[in-house]
């Protein structure tokens, strides 16, 4: 009977998925022309990462820009629009919901707003692996996983060269829309840029005196636990040596991407915030830690033991969901992130059987899964730790 259903299984999974058409176009208000070698993205994701996309150049037309994407999930998704010119990104969405169903969807016309890039400019997918790219003066910084590399420009013969100088080497150099990222010696997959997500609104906050600031396309708002607040229009965002530099009258706010912990909850999160104001400076943290979670992460480590070289356990974070492979089976998993942790809870599985060793890695990582509260980055290798009260249970690099 086990063989009759794994049969059954294998059977259906051959069969091709539905494939559904979702259309519309895209614009956005201000009377802006776009460049000629400007090129359209969406993406279409699910709980188990992007289903579909649709990439055109502009080809010197203007906006309303028409697209149509095909997808083979008939869920709940969302989709993503960007225009990049030279790899960065112009204009942006905010993710707009797909609803599930199988029947042809047209969602009109979606509008964009200028992308204000704090700290990284662009987001490229190099095979399983994303890395988040940003440039200021003769640097480039790179994200990759928990770490971010500041690579000054080296000497190409075309494009954008950025090196650390080291062997071996960690290094990127931009095409157009396209990139080779090595590092530390390892060269990735070709990269191209993808829909980068919109940076505002964003939340940042800090302790000891309490604060909360607000960034959006309507401005900035500091609120300070003394009842105070400070509005001003969004100035132009500046990149420097120190970070993004928002400076508008006696409200200066820098955001500097790297690793920061509210220093009452622990949570990470993507930026480090300082603000001056005229009445003295404030430290916190900003941005969503969904950031740091999203990608591939190829597991290390479980309970503290290394796991087998042969064992294949990896973690996808993607659309407020986790896939990835358990060992043997493909599995889901939801998740939920707040400001106290990150619960996750298993879903559903495939139902292949393997050898028993690896029957039973399979269970103990499903197992370790539900019993995550939280999560950390480390700071010098960019490890994804998964941690149950407060203690590492689970270790994941970037799926290089």
């Amino acid at each position: 009977m086990r063989r009759l259903a794994l049969a059954a299984l294998l059977i259906g999974s051959a069969l091709p998925a539905l494939a559904r058409d979702i259309s519309g176009e895209v614009a956005y208000l201000p009377r802006i022309a776009l460049d000629p070698s400007a090129e359209l993205m969406v993406e279409v994701s699910g709980p188990a990462g992007i289903t579909g996309e649709f990439r055109a150049g502009s080809d010197g037309a203007q906006v309303p820009l028409p697209f149509t994407v095909s997808t083979g999930d008939t869920g709940a998704q969302f989709l993503r629009a960007a225009i990049h010119v030279g790899g960065v990104a112009q204009w942006v969405s905010q993710p707009v919901a797909v609803p599930a169903g199988e029947d042809a969807l047209d969602l009109g016309t979606i509008m964009l707003e200028r992308f204000v890039p704090l700290g990284f400019a662009s987001r490229m997918r190099c095979g399983d692996t994303i890395i988040d790219l940003g440039f200021a003066g003769d640097e480039a910084r790179m994200r990759v996983g928990g770490v971010v590399h500041v690579l000054p420009q080296a000497i190409s013969a075309s494009g954008a060269r950025y090196s650390d100088g080291q062997e071996p080497e960690t290094m990127v150099w931009t095409k157009g829309n396209m990139a080779t990222v090595v590092i530390a010696g390892q060269e990735l997959p070709e990269c191209e840029a993808v829909a980068v997500p919109a940076t505002l609104p964003l939340t940042a906050r800090g302790n000891e005196p309490g604060w909360v600031l607000n960034l959006s396309m309507d401005g900035m708002v500091l609120a300070r636990q003394d009842g105070s607040e400070i509005r001003t229009p969004l100035p132009p965002a500046e990149d420097g040596p120190a970070g993004t530099v928002l400076a508008s009258g006696d409200l200066v706010v820098t955001l500097a991407p790297g690793l920061c912990h509210d220093t009452m909850t622990g949570m990470p999160y993507p930026q480090t915030v300082t603000i001056r104001t005229g009445s003295g400076d404030l430290a916190g943290c900003g941005g969503d830690p969904r950031a740091l979670l999203e990608g591939n992460w190829r597991l290390r480590e479980m309970n503290g033991e290394p796991l087998p070289a042969e064992a294949e356990v990896t973690l996808g974070f993607a659309a407020g969901g986790l896939f990835g492979k358990a060992a043997c089976n493909r599995y889901n998993a939801g998740v939920a992130l707040s400001g106290e942790g990150l619960t996750i809870t298993p879903g559903a599985m495939t139902m292949m059987a393997c050898e028993e060793a690896t029957m039973t890695l399979e269970r103990a990582f499903i197992d370790t899964l539900a019993t995550v509260t939280g999560f950390d980055l480390d700071p010098e290798t960019g490890a994804l730790i998964l941690t149950a009260a407060e203690q590492p249970v689970l270790t994941a690099g970037p799926d290089l």
